[in-house]
């Protein structure tokens, strides 16, 4: 529960500053049902909850109903905090905190022109992002879904010495386009592997991690030309949508496998569709 009391130190932190004469616990809105209870106890104890119901997930309109009067919401899931949302909130709202590391879906602007502090939580999942880019790894590289597939559809090929073989990491060239938080995560899980080059690519030089993990700096256009496996670790901003496309994808090798743990936007997806097909990569 280390993220609910992160919160909640934040939380009275910004009412301590500019509402500390309430004599009511400020509302905090929670924008999805599947936080735990005894996160929402932790809540209840210093303000008032006020919790979506939607099930699966709530509804923009469940949003709109409920944000008004709010003085804090607890953002959970993807639904646009925009200039409607922030109207409808009114003059109440202080802070929004999103529980996630991307903020493309959240008009910062708005709330920085409405004085309205907003956060993410940027480290939180940085483990598990990279466990699960491995596990992808894996699962294209070495083939496991399909071999599963084989397995229970009674399918699996006796005496074949090269079906399913796939190829591993081992002695591979592996790029990380971003080595922030996940890609570095990522970074460190790749050495047991026993890959032949790491590459990488920032804005700038990222000396310090990059000893930590033996990688080398290159240009954007080498990282494409030379991984056979390339991971991209970026957040969505006008620099990097579409940062995979036609023309970087054409660069890259036929044999390549392209993991993306950013947004879905860092890849243009008709472009890539497009080079799957006629197997570019």
């Amino acid at each position: 529960m280390r993220n609910i009391s992160f919160f909640v130190h934040l939380f009275e932190g910004v009412f301590h500053r500019g509402m500390s004469n309430l004599s009511a616990k400020p509302r905090v809105l929670i924008t999805h049902n599947a936080i735990p209870q005894v996160a929402i106890d932790i809540l209840k104890d210093k303000f008032q909850t006020v919790v979506v119901k939607g099930t699966p997930n709530p509804t923009r309109e469940e949003l709109l109903e409920l944000i008004p009067g709010c003085a804090a919401a607890l953002w959970y899931g993807h639904i646009k905090v925009d200039r409607e949302v922030v109207d409808a909130a009114g003059d109440s709202l202080k802070i929004v905190a999103h529980s996630g590391a991307g903020y493309d879906h959240i008009d910062v602007d708005y709330l920085k022109e409405k004085g309205i502090q907003c956060t993410n939580a940027a480290n939180v999942l940085g483990p598990a992002v990279a466990e699960i880019a491995i596990a992808l790894t894996l699962e294209v590289s070495r083939k496991t879904l399909e071999g599963y597939k084989a397995i229970i559809t009674g399918t699996w090929l006796m005496n074949h010495a090269t079906w399913m073989t796939g190829h591993g990491l081992s002695n591979k060239t592996v790029g990380i386009i971003g080595l922030g938080q996940n890609g570095f995560a990522i970074a460190k899980r790749l050495i047991g592997f026993e890959i032949k080059r790491l590459l990488y690519n920032d804005l700038t030089e990222l000396e310090e991690k990059a000893r930590a993990v033996k990688a080398e700096f290159v240009s954007k256009e080498e990282i494409f030309k030379e991984s056979d496996f390339l991971y991209l670790c970026v957040p969505l901003d006008d620099e990097t949508r579409f940062l995979v496309n036609k023309k970087t994808l054409s660069t890259m090798k036929n044999t390549s496998i392209l993991i993306n743990t950013s947004r879905g936007g860092v890849v243009n997806q008709e472009d890539l569709i497009e080079a799957l097909q006629k197997n570019t990569i």
